[in-house]
């Protein structure tokens, strides 16, 4: 019996290595966004995708809703090797490479395709090369768009920065954000992200600001009074891969993990427009709150750009935030 068994074990190896099958691959992947999110959804699909095409060789789990940490703790599991991959917002980003916040400043776009160019274009190479020299982090799409954020109010509906005066905004723990509400007048609040619901609910500050589906997906809506179409950033996010985690992969594999993530980013695009026009009228017709549609944009832009600038010139680089405006004034010019 045991030669038989010896036996039916080489005849299997030699079929596995006849038929050229590869030892599975598992790659974890972490990332803050909840079941229902768009996001969350394409995550998945992707996944799915990648397994499909690699016929099982390339699998990869997935760690939903900050089970790993938070998104600038999994930034800093993926530099460590500990997480082959993540997605991020460019600000949880800057953490480790500070330029990479230059494209969160506040009322820096005038639209979406002009900071799709420019952030996948030259302008911002400079700080995706010291991601991957420095940080040993690669990007496997620059692009996932995320949407414009809008403030969310309790007490009043606000127009003008004047109206934001003294009033406690809940910030992300960045410093682009902060800069941006001091020069509002208002008190900027760092509270983490999985906190924001039972702060407001408190009264523990009186706003945050967010993209609508983010608005619409953790039911901030529901704790507030009044959303202000402020439209004072544009928030685009990564899918992010440590580079030893790539290298490791065959090249055939690599290619498939491009090309399934790229697409999923084109995807998010037209889902998440989409989804801003859908929920917040959605928002307006099922919640008890005032949509304020009509806020003096260039007001808070006057109040806000250029101190952001100033203030934040030595974080970022002087000369990397010209060759940014350079860039997007070259843009909107062709």
């Amino acid at each position: 019996m045991i030669w038989r068994s010896t036996l039916q074990a080489c005849v299997a190896a030699a079929m596995l290595l006849a038929t050229g099958a590869h030892a599975e691959t598992v790659l974890r992947f972490g990332h803050p966004n909840v079941a229902g999110e768009i996001s969350s959804k394409l995550y998945d699909e992707f996944v799915a995708r990648i397994a499909e095409r690699t016929d099982g060789e390339v699998t990869i789990q997935v760690f939903p809703g900050e089970q790993l940490g938070k998104e600038t703790e999994m930034v800093q599991q993926l530099r460590d090797g500990v997480l082959d991959m993540t997605a991020a917002s460019m600000a949880a980003t800057s953490t480790l490479v500070p330029a990479m916040e230059i494209p969160s400043a506040p009322f820096l776009w005038q639209n979406w395709l002009e900071a799709e160019a420019v952030i996948s274009g030259a302008a911002m190479q400079p700080a995706f090369d010291e991601l991957e020299e420095k940080h040993n982090i690669i990007p496997l799409t620059k692009i996932w768009y995320w949407g414009w954020r809008n403030f969310t109010l309790s007490e009043k509906p606000v127009r003008t920065p004047a109206d934001m005066a003294g009033l406690k905004i809940r910030v992300p723990e960045s410093s682009v954000w902060v800069e941006m509400i001091r020069g509002i007048g208002a008190a900027p609040t760092p509270i983490p992200f999985s906190d924001v619901y039972t702060a407001l609910q408190q009264g523990t500050v009186d706003g945050q600001e967010n993209p609508i589906p983010t608005i619409y997906a953790r039911k901030f809506y529901e704790v507030q009074s009044y959303i202000v179409m402020s439209r004072h950033m544009l928030q685009n996010n990564l899918i992010l891969m440590n580079k030893d985690s790539m290298a490791k992969l065959d090249p055939r594999h690599q290619r498939i993990i491009l090309e399934e993530v790229g697409a999923a980013s084109a995807k998010m695009t037209l889902l998440q427009q989409r989804a801003e026009e859908n929920m917040l009228k959605e928002i307006a017709e099922t919640a008890d709150i005032t949509i304020v549609d009509d806020p003096d944009r260039e007001a808070f832009a006057e109040a806000t750009t250029e101190a952001v600038f100033a203030a934040l010139a030595e974080r970022w680089g002087a000369d990397r935030i010209e060759t940014v405006r350079e860039n997007i004034s070259a843009t909107r010019g062709q």
